[in-house]
Order: structure tokens, then sequence, then C-alpha cells
């Protein structure tokens, strides 16, 4: 279950933990949840077996260890871009290094880590080998939006359908990588 966290400080603590009662997977997203006061707390009174955090990863690095204690699987990192320039460019100013550490940072905890991947064709779309290559160094999800098509790309790759349940993800694996390759079903 996705839980959407809104700006105003909605929904309430206590409506996350009546939401994510019974619940064996609760994704926090929306509104920045890194920013929301409390969030180690609510992570930790959560009643599910799997927790996880969508962020864009400004504030990871600082917060990943206590997230990871307070209970936290892993984290979602949005991400359009791994070139510094380019990411300054379309984040409004924010520093990709901030994102690298906390990708690290999460990794050193031992948090499963997933980046949600937003190419933008003319823009971004020269970074699909560097994210591939990115699942032969580390034990990463790495999962394409539906930005723009992929088929040409898929139809190059010689990739394997990776076992487990994905939902709505197509989940790959190439031979030899230690990490994934996802494209979210159209």
């Amino acid at each position: 279950m996705k839980i959407e966290l809104k700006e105003n400080g909605q929904p309430s603590k206590e409506e996350i933990l009546q939401m994510g009662q019974g619940q064996k997977q609760v994704i926090l997203a929306g509104e920045e949840p890194l920013n929301r006061v409390g969030i180690v707390d609510i992570v930790k009174k959560l009643q599910a077996e799997e927790i996880y955090i969508e962020t864009d990863g400004q504030k990871l690095e600082s917060m990943a260890e206590k997230l990871k204690k307070a209970g936290l699987a892993g984290v979602i990192i949005k991400v359009n871009t791994m070139r510094y320039t380019r990411y300054k460019s379309s984040n409004d100013g924010k520093d990709l290094a901030n994102v690298v550490d906390g990708i690290n940072s999460a990794v050193g905890h031992q948090l499963k880590v997933r980046l949600q991947v937003s190419l933008e064709k003319g823009f971004s779309d020269d970074e699909v080998l560097d994210f591939v290559q990115l699942t032969f160094q580390h034990d990463y999800e790495i999962v394409f939006m539906p930005t723009m098509p992929y088929e040409d790309i898929k139809a190059k790759m010689r990739l394997h359908p990776a076992s487990g349940e994905y939902g709505e993800i197509e989940m790959f694996k190439y031979a030899g990588a230690r990490g994934k390759l996802g494209f979210l079903k159209q």
C-alpha cells in the first residue's frame, strides 16, 4: 500500500498508522517524507512487514541509520539523471552529491535501494547504459518510469526475467549482474 503524504501534515500520524495496520508492505510517498516531522517515529510504529520511503534523497544520508533502526526496509529514490550539472538544472538547484551520499549511507546501513528513473528524450536518454551498468556494480533495483518508449532499448538488451513478485514492474536481470533492471508497465 502506498500512503501519499501531503504538504499540510496530512494524513496525520494516527491516520498513517491506521492505514498501514495489517499491510504486508507500506510505501510512504508524496510530499517529501524525509521532511515530515516525526517520520522516524511513524516508521517505528507502523505495523507492516516491509516499510519503504519514496524520496528525492536529499536528506537521506543523515537519516538512514535512524530509519533503519526504526524498521525501514528500503528506500525508493527518484532520479532523472546521474549527471551533476543536469541534475542541478532540472531539480531546482538541488545537489546530486546529496543523493549519492544518501544512497551510500542507505547501502551502508543495509537498506534496500531502488532508483526510480525518469529519463527524458533529448535530456537524459543517453544515460540508459549508465544506469544499466549500476546493476553490475551494486545490488540496486533500477526501475525506468514510462517517461519515454523503452521497447527498442529492451529489444537490444539480453535481459532475463527476474524471479519474484514485482507487481506493476517488469523486472529483469543480466547474467552476472548484482542488481536488477525494471520497467514500470504502462
